[in-house]
Parts: structure tokens; C-alpha cells; sequence
């Protein structure tokens, strides 16, 4: 039973942390009342592991509080990365070279995937490289994910969402088809039931959608819009699969798809402290680009992962096909150009980072910081 008064919450000393605030969403609007009473700044840090339902709060907090979405730790947080190569000065800096050498990136990226960015695991590493996966996974399809519906979903028909999700990582799979997947495992779901549990799942931050980037370089009919589907934390597919990094080694196309997870969330991270935005293209005619990260002033990079060296030169040759695309717009369209991009990089599980003869740099995820 909620207390009467939710400014009791608010006494002590300042900055005060409220954890799971969203369990009494009355904290949220007697702190912005608190915030317009003393005009007073940092007073309060509210953390919760979901957003509560729309209409839970009278006031949205515009101009008293700021959100921030957490994810779990990113390489370089959790000390996987030798921070070697930065983001933002590949930004500033994008034709200065680069030279890095690691050893056995590939090894250490396997049992990164697995492990996941998750404090505790950094902080007290697991024998079962799969347990604190396994342990957020349990706890979201047993309570989390009933809490933030508000409605009695079943466990087992989560997982199985889960395991279907976990199946298409880093792919772009409609609705359609992931329901029908979830229903020939044995869970019976609707379509309207499937957006009750997949709406919980996102308001949960397990998994996010990748809005696609559609420049106006290609007609519109050949262009996929839907938002790609990933998982938050790629420990989470593992879990929902059961397959840890012996299992990753031997299924090389899998591995692949959950190195794109890993490298999106790092990308991500990274991103959001230069003020950047992530999207993905892909068309119907095959070109694609895994990741591009736009700046608020108007620079763009674009972004390939690659799983082995032998790949590099095929990530190398999409970028050049967008650039080639890009150009050829351009001269058709004179009048109303687009910016060629600041940056352009392959991003991998080599050894080797460098900028290569054609002004694409190829950095092992490893060495890469914000």
C-alpha cells in the first residue's frame, strides 16, 4: 500500500537516488513540484528498470527532468577495450591514420558476448559465463515483463518470444514472421497479443528498435523502413538460446549476427556522448550498411561490422557502393546535393586496426572507446 504523502521520499540529504521509482510514479510529479518550489538543480536521481505505462504521471517532465536510457556496460566501461582508437576523434580527425595491434580479440570477443556488460559480472566474474544472462532472463519473463504490462502474461510464451527474437538477431524479420515462429513452438499468440509482449519487452529495455535511415538517394520503393530488431544486451540472446562461446565458435554465420549486437550496443554507447543518433540502410537491391551514426550538426559516418579479415574487403566495397550512390545522386541532382560522409569504417574481430587506400578505417571493436 502506497503512503499518503509521496514527499516523504524526498526528505534527506541531496542528491538523493529514488531506485524503481516507477513502482510509486507520484515520486515523478511531486519532484518536478519540488523542482518548480525551490528552483534547485541535481537534487534527485531516479532509477528504474522500466518506464511506467503513459499516463501513470500527470507531468512529463519537460525542462525539470532530464532522461537518460542506461544500458549495461559497453567494452571499454568494463575494461575489454583498450580504448586505443575514440569515436569522436575519428569524427574530428577523419583521414588521420591509425595503428593498432591485440592479440586474440577473437577468443576474448566470444566470452564478451556471452558475459554481456553487466556490473555485477565485471565486478564478481561467473564461473557460467551464461549466469547473469540467464538470471536477467528468468527475471524478465517470471516478473518484469508482467509488471510492466500490468497484465498476467505467461512465462513460457515470453521465453519463446525471446528464443525466436534471439534466432533473428541483427536481421531484418517482420512481425508476421516471428509470430508464426513463437506459434509453431507451441505458444499460441496473436498479433494483438504479440504487441502486449513486445511492447513490455521494449518499455523494459530488453530489446530496441533501429529505425532505418532513408536518404533521399534511392526511390522509395526500394527502400526497407522497418526498424531493426535488436536485443540491449547480446548476453540476453545467448541466454534466451542457451549458446555460449564454444557454441558461438562453431556456428560462425550465428556468431556473426551476435557480433553485430555487440558492436551496435558499443556503437550506441559511444555515440550518445558526442549527442549522436543511430539507424541502419538497407534496400531490396542488396546494398546495406550495418550501422550509421548522424551528428547533430549535420556530419554522418557510416559504419560495416565484419566477423574475420577476410571479410574487411566486402565491408569496404558496400561503403564505397553508398558513396558511389551518393555521388551519382548528387550529379543528377545538382540543386539539391547530399553531404558525402564524414567518416567511413569497418568495424571488426581482427587484430589489425589501420586506415586503409581507400580512406575506410578498419577498427577491431576491442581497441574502440567514446
Amino acid at each position: 500500500m502506497y503512503l499518503a504523502n509521496p514527499r516523504l521520499f524526498l526528505n534527506g540529504e541531496k542528491p538523493r537516488l529514488i531506485d524503481e521509482w516507477q513502482v510509486y510514479p507520484a515520486i515523478w510529479d511531486e519532484i518536478k513540484n519540488y523542482a518548480d518550489e525551490t528552483h534547485l538543480k541535481n537534487q534527485f536521481i531516479l532509477t528504474g528498470s522500466f518506464f511506467p505505462r503513459i499516463g501513470a504521471t500527470n507531468h512529463t517532465g519537460s525542462m525539470r527532468i532530464v532522461k537518460i536510457d542506461m544500458t549495461t556496460m559497453s567494452l571499454f566501461e568494463s575494461g575489454d577495450s583498450t580504448g586505443e582508437v575514440s569515436l569522436k576523434a575519428l569524427f574530428d580527425n577523419p583521414n588521420d591514420p591509425i595503428s593498432v595491434y591485440l592479440d586474440n580479440q577473437k577468443d576474448n570477443i566470444n566470452y564478451s558476448i556471452v558475459k554481456g556488460g553487466w556490473p555485477e559480472g565485471v565486478l564478481n566474474p561467473p564461473r557460467n559465463l551464461l549466469s547473469y544472462g540467464k538470471q536477467a532472463l528468468n527475471s524478465i519473463c517470471d516478473a518484469d515483463i508482467q509488471e510492466a504490462s500490468g497484465k498476467n502474461l505467461s512465462p513460457e510464451t515470453a521465453r519463446a518470444l525471446l528464443r525466436s527474437l534471439a534466432r533473428t538477431l541483427s536481421q531484418n524479420v517482420d512481425n508476421k514472421t516471428i509470430i508464426e515462429d513463437v506459434n509453431k513452438s507451441g505458444h499460441p499468440l496473436s498479433e494483438s497479443t504479440f504487441y502486449e509482449y513486445y511492447n513490455a519487452l521494449l518499455r523494459l529495455f530488453v530489446i530496441k528498435e533501429i529505425p532505418a535511415w532513408c536518404p533521399n538517394i534511392r526511390s522509395k520503393t526500394s527502400m526497407r523502413s522497418l526498424p531493426k530488431k535488436e536485443f540491449f544486451d547480446p548476453s540476453l540472446a545467448c541466454a534466451a538460446l542457451g549458446i555460449g562461446p564454444e557454441g558461438l565458435s562453431r556456428d560462425p554465420k550465428t556468431r556473426g549476427f551476435f557480433f553485430e549486437c555487440l558492436v551496435g550496443r558499443d556503437l550506441e554507447v559511444y555515440s550518445k556522448t558526442i549527442d549522436g543518433e543511430i539507424s541502419y540502410y538497407r534496400d531490396r537491391l542488396g546494398l546495406e550498411c550495418d550501422f550509421v551514426i548522424h551528428l547533430p550538426d549535420g556530419r554522418y559516418g557510416l559504419f560495416e561490422v565484419k566477423s574475420g579479415n577476410e571479410h574487411i574487403s566486402d565491408g569496404i566495397a558496400n561503403l564505397e557502393k553508398i558513396v558511389k550512390l551518393i555521388n551519382d545522386f548528387n550529379k543528377e541532382n545538382p540543386k539539391k546535393t547530399m553531404p558525402l560522409p564524414t567518416l567511413r569504417v569497418v568495424i571488426t574481430d581482427d587484430r589489425y586496426g589501420y586506415l586503409s587506400k581507400e580512406g575506410v578505417y578498419i577498427v577491431p571493436i576491442c581497441c574502440l572507446k567514446n
